[in-house]
């Protein structure tokens, strides 16, 4: 039996523990691999624990702890630093509470658990650590608020990166209400945005021109998104955004693991966008192979690049490493590009082979 009055979750809200579950782990041992000392903060903690399907399900905390003392105990040479936020006294309690059932954290995992405002936090945290360990941020700049002008003071410092949470929908709603204004002002940090002209538009053009303006707010270098649309249970259609998840980082190996991590979770492989339901039936098309190899001739033929390079120049299109690999030996076969093998060999392809795709007709 599960407790009665654990919070429910969504469908929609446990796409976001999917991809944490399924990032942290490389990330750590990637970065774990060349730095002693790594950091998850979470700036809206929640209480740890979910009702999902009549069991229990672990949020973003309990899963960073998890992947945490996992990785602890296979790697004796790094330190790890959790640091939850969470500004509900009852919500952190619950928190508290869900962390002591995994018992007491092994040595060289640092466990903190803040009851306070996450701006207030992290800004404190920013200004008395002016160089943060490699660091991955979870950000809700609105429902939690976290300012954009602090949100990008967390991915100026190297190595450290954020999955932000857009909350669309609240924050379209907000900004035509004359009382809610003043919420959106502080997320931003100024007011220029009440003069961009996607307010004057409705439906898909006003969403993307506000997606499009919130991203361009984030200085980042790499900016995936993932759209979440609503569940059923909402009782609003799942046709309609309820909110983005954007993964900011200024690292190509961060946003190449990112969307390989991302790729297989909507509703089609492909599709970065969700909304939990069995058969849906998406406007967009789900990108295939042969997409690939149309857009690589028409943009990359004639060049000598490496392979790792031209992925990630190419970070932003829908498609994953295997079907770069696909596609490009695909070519080969049939005559179609050249590749000098330098770091695999004889059929492979990785890192710094280099890859000459010829123009169909050649």
């Amino acid at each position: 039996m599960i407790d009665p009055d654990l919070p429910h979750l969504k469908k929609v809200s446990r796409i976001k523990h999917e991809i944490l579950t399924k990032y942290l782990p490389p990330w750590q041992r990637i970065l774990g691999s060349r730095h002693r000392k790594l950091a998850y903060v979470d700036c809206y903690a929640g209480g740890g624990l979910y009702e999902f399907e009549g069991k229990e399900s672990p949020g973003s905390p309990l899963i960073a702890l998890q992947t945490a003392e996992e990785y602890l105990g296979k790697n004796k040479e790094v330190e790890l630093v959790l640091i939850l936020v969470e500004k509900n006294k009852d919500e952190t309690q619950r928190l508290r509470k869900a962390i002591d059932k995994y018992g007491s954290p092994p040595k060289r995992l640092h466990l903190f658990v803040q009851e306070e405002e996450a701006k207030d936090f992290v800004g404190t945290l920013l200004r008395e650590v002016p160089h943060l360990v490699p660091s991955f941020f979870m950000v809700d700049p609105y429902g939690h608020p976290l300012t954009i002008p602090i949100i990008n003071d967390i991915l100026k410092r190297q190595r450290t990166e954020a999955l932000v949470t857009f909350m669309y929908f609240r924050i379209n709603m907000d900004a035509s209400n004359p009382k809610a204004i003043p919420r959106v002002d502080q997320m931003f940090g100024h007011q220029d945005w009440r003069r961009q002209p996607f307010l004057k538009a409705r439906g898909i053009k006003r969403e993307l021109g506000f997606l499009q303006y919130f991203l361009d707010e984030i200085q980042a270098q790499y900016k995936l998104v993932f759209r979440l649309r609503f569940d059923r249970e909402d009782k609003v259609s799942p046709e309609r955004t309820k909110y983005y998840l954007i993964h900011a980082s200024n690292h190509p190996k961060a946003v190449l693991l990112m969307k390989e991590i991302m790729h297989p979770l909507g509703d089609e492989a492909g599709v970065f966008d969700y909304s939990g339901r069995e058969q849906a039936a998406l406007f967009e098309r789900r990108p295939r192979d042969e997409d690939l190899e149309e857009f690589l001739v028409a943009n990359h033929a004639c060049k000598e690049i490496a392979y790792d390079t031209l992925r990630e120049e190419t970070w932003n299109q829908p498609f994953v490493d295997k079907q770069y690999r696909k596609v490009i030996k695909g070519l080969e076969k049939r005559g179609l590009a050249e590749i000098v093998r330098v770091s695999s060999k004889k059929s492979g392809l990785r890192r710094h082979d280099l890859v000459h795709i010829l123009k169909k007709g050649t």
